[in-house]
């Protein structure tokens, strides 16, 4: 596969590779008269994806699982949109904050916006930043461990073994650091692409911000690719880049040309990987959209970022409130549309006491000109539940009258069985008519024809 897209590279010419990119050609030549294309590193592992289609392009050992460095923060900050809405804070503790090299400058106790925390890890891959996340939302190491496989599951992952996230592999990491494979960075990446939270900032090149101490920062991405990062690919939207001495140079490059966006893996070049990582995106582009590719399809994104829930989860209580009762604020046939006073929010804050207590005055003071509903002891209700009385009283009534019936033709049945047999009812004489209290004593004695020898003695 890496001869074959050696060889599309090679047959690309120089006035081809100035006309696709806006200056790449001018300060890093992916082919040339000399034929560069024959200088590209040879990755341990890479992969081109269309983002759209979830198609597998182009790729070579793509489901070899390597240390990827720090691309491995895409899955931090994934993990950490689906539990930390926008707005939330991120506090560092010691570790964090003394974390191995690439510090954003962390204090310990001090809360940081998770916005200025993701602008540092996704930018200038902040180690402390990606830690400080990993502990808010995890509680610590091993919890986010569990988050971060809860997530990777979620997304259908399939070769990666998570846990450092900051990507970190030397004896300092956690449980010896993360291996992702390429394809499991491209579901990775091609996720992060539909959360503003994460893509944003990935494709940033310059940020300003003051943080919570007062210190100003001034971020460059690391990413080259970008427009005005000195190595520039046409169309280019990010990712992530990474090293380690054990990984090597890592990076995860996505672009977009005529609405069609790819996604470049390369994992473990000695170089940046950014000519890789050109070359393996033209040749991609180059590839007709509806190209089978390997025959390699990654997963439905399925990423569920905070924000996206709890928008629905407004929109909810917003239709809720709308399908209530119509408002009497003087035009008629309109829908008060109202919110509940406490609504439960994945980010809210409790309601002090004296709030609550306007909070329930101002409902009063709304409630107190209108009009209060019956509610249950509507006319409609009252006649419904008469009806349902009577049903039942009248059902009651025809079984007992069913019963009594059937004992008197059970009694009918017993006297003409005895009547037939011989036998006839005789009535106690006791009873006389007035004086006997209940049902007539009756018992039965048998009679059989006279002999004719019983008839001669009489």
């Amino acid at each position: 596969m890496r001869r074959r897209f050696r060889r599309f590279a090679a047959s690309v010419g120089a006035g081809a590779v100035v006309a696709a990119t806006v200056s790449v050609a001018a300060v890093t030549p992916l082919t040339g008269a000399e034929g560069t294309a024959a200088a590209l590193s040879s990755p341990k592992a890479d992969i081109v994806v269309d983002a759209g289609t979830g198609k597998v392009l182009i790729g070579d050992g793509v489901h070899t699982a390597v240390h990827p460095a720090s691309t491995a923060k895409i899955m931090t900050a994934l993990t950490a949109v689906e539990r930390l809405c926008p707005g939330a804070n991120v506090t560092a503790n010691a570790q964090d904050a003394s974390v191995e090299t690439m510090r954003i400058g962390l204090q310990v106790g001090k809360p940081w916006p998770v916005e200025q925390m993701m602008a540092s890890m996704m930018m200038v891959s902040a180690n402390d930043a990606a830690y400080a996340i990993a502990t808010t939302v995890g509680g610590n190491l091993d919890g986010f461990a569990t988050d971060l496989a809860t997530t990777a599951k979620q997304l259908g992952l399939r070769d990666s073994r998570l846990g450092d996230p900051a990507g970190l592999d030397d004896e300092t990491s956690y449980k010896g650091g993360p291996y992702m494979s390429a394809f499991d960075l491209a579901i990775a990446a091609r996720n992060a692409l539909t959360v503003p939270e994460i893509a944003k900032w990935a494709a940033m090149h310059e940020h300003l911000f003051v943080d919570p101490t007062g210190v100003s920062h001034h971020l460059v991405n690391h990413n080259k690719m970008l427009p005005g990062g000195g190595v520039d690919y046409a169309g280019a939207v990010g990712f992530k880049t990474g090293f380690t001495s054990r990984s090597q140079h890592t990076l995860v490059a996505a672009a977009t040309r005529n609405g069609r966006t790819l996604i470049a893996v390369v994992l473990g070049v000695p170089t940046s990987g950014y000519e890789e990582a050109a070359s393996l995106l033209d040749a991609g582009f180059a590839m007709p959209t509806g190209a089978r590719g390997t025959g390699e399809k990654l997963p439905a994104v399925a990423v569920s970022p905070c924000s996206n829930r709890a928008v629905d989860q407004a929109a909810f209580a917003k239709l809720g409130a709308a399908a209530g009762t119509p408002g009497t604020a003087g035009t008629p046939g309109s829908t008060a549309i109202t919110v509940p006073g406490v609504i439960p929010s994945l980010n809210a804050s409790p309601i002090s006491a004296p709030k609550r207590a306007q909070t329930q005055s101002a409902s009063t003071a709304a409630a107190a000109p209108t009009k209060h509903s019956p509610g249950l002891l509507r006319p409609r209700n009252l006649i419904v539940v008469l009806l349902l009385i009577g049903a039942v009283l009248f059902a009651v009534r025809r079984r007992a009258v069913k019963r009594q019936r059937a004992l008197r033709l059970a009694r009918r049945r017993q006297r003409i069985s005895a009547m037939r047999s011989g036998g006839l009812p005789v009535v106690d004489g006791r009873y006389r008519a007035g004086t006997r209290i209940g049902p007539p004593v009756e018992s039965h004695v048998r009679v059989r024809p006279a002999r004719q020898s019983d008839r001669g003695r009489a």
